[in-house]
């Protein structure tokens, strides 16, 4: 697995995951801006995977700026440094090759092989169809966390963050044809925590642990938070088990239109290329997560 990160709570928590998962062998990071800008996001995953004792899996810096304009960033949400808890400054540094290069080259190193997840803005797979188009046809399966079909937004009445930060990108990716599995935000709400609930889980398990001084820190950090809805981890999920959600294909168009439609999707016809998430098994979701992760408390259901 690749996975491409704007870390990000949500984003740190989908990655302590894929890392937990006995199944998964994650063979590098790319950084892309987004939640906070792309020197915070390389310096937090760097930061994440020493925390978690995984100093050896490579970091890429991709994308500082979108194809059009800049990125939103979300500190109201994140924080400033986008994590909900200071991690010791990483020792490691980004490696030397660019995010495009690396996923080319992860991607095309064993077809068919490695499943790539997007958990932030689309830059740098855009990026990688223009400059090298035919990495992405190598991956196993591409999983992205982005859109709000048929739901309300969470930046507009009718987008979602990733997308909104750059939707020409967006609209290069879902357009291309590729298989692409879509993880919006109405199935991203059918999983969510409540304060009380998530102060009182509990693990032994070292990454389980880390996890949960992210979601925790995330409430503490914000006195009126309520609710924590598992945005990324939901895209992770799907990727380790693909039946945690049932599924229909469509076809989607990204709006472009700035002040008026931008970064919002919609289906435009179907069936189609594009994967996207109906009903979520939100049960089999926090068993998956309980059971990675060793998290005690977490919903049945």
């Amino acid at each position: 697995m690749i996975i491409d990160t704007d870390p990000g709570v949500d984003d740190a928590i989908a990655i302590l995951m894929a890392l937990a998962s006995p199944d998964v062998e994650v063979v590098g990071l790319t950084s892309v801006g987004g939640n906070v800008p792309r020197a915070r996001t390389t310096r937090n995953a760097l930061a994440l995977l020493q925390a978690a004792g995984r100093s050896d899996i490579p970091v890429a810096k991709g994308a500082s700026r979108p194809l059009r304009g800049r990125y939103a960033y979300a500190p109201q949400f994140h924080g400033p440094g986008g994590l909900s808890l200071r991690l010791r400054e990483p020792v490691t540094v980004p490696i030397a090759e660019g995010a495009v290069e690396f996923l080319y080259s992860g991607l095309t190193y064993d077809l068919g092989e490695t499943t790539l997840v997007a958990l932030g803005p689309l830059t740098n797979l855009a990026r990688l169809l223009w400059q090298r188009p035919i990495a992405l046809e190598q991956a196993r399966n591409i999983v992205v966390m982005g859109g709000a079909v048929d739901g309300p937004g969470n930046v507009t009445p009718k987008a979602e963050f990733n997308i909104y930060c750059d939707p020409v990108a967006a609209e290069i990716v879902l357009a291309s044809g590729l298989p692409v599995t879509l993880v919006d935000l109405p199935a991203c709400r059918q999983v969510s925590i409540g304060r009380e609930e998530a102060l009182g889980l509990r693990s032994e398990h070292p990454l389980g642990k880390l996890t949960l001084d992210l979601l925790q820190g995330w409430f503490r950090k914000g006195p009126a938070r309520e609710r924590f809805e598992f945005y990324d981890p939901l895209a992770m999920a799907l990727a380790l088990d693909p039946v945690v959600a049932t599924v229909a294909k469509v076809d989607l168009d990204v709006g472009l239109e700035e002040n008026d439609s931008w970064g919002e999707t919609t289906i435009t016809g179907g069936p189609g290329e594009i994967t996207l998430l109906q009903q979520v098994d939100s049960g089999r979701f926090f068993r998956l997560l309980a059971g990675t992760l060793e998290i005690e408390g977490l919903p049945a259901s």
